[in-house]
């Protein structure tokens, strides 16, 4: 099922909202590593391809860039 624009929009103002309330970058990637999270859990309820394997790819990218 695709999200309806109310649904988006719903997400859009929760998530920026918990942006908006953290004081630390560590706390904003914080919110933004809970929001793929999220995104990836519902995609696999919906029976989406999954995006773990996206997901998993950018983080592994990000650590190799920056001295892993």
């Amino acid at each position: 099922m695709t999200a309806t624009p109310r649904q988006t929009q719903n997400r859009a103002k929760h998530w920026n909202g918990r942006v908006a309330e953290a004081t630390t970058d560590q706390e904003r990637a914080g919110v933004w590593y809970d929001a793929c999270r999220t995104l990836a859990r519902q995609a696999e309820r919906e029976g989406k391809p999954s995006l773990w394997p996206a997901l998993t790819q950018v983080l592994h990218d990000f650590y190799k860039q920056h001295g892993g």
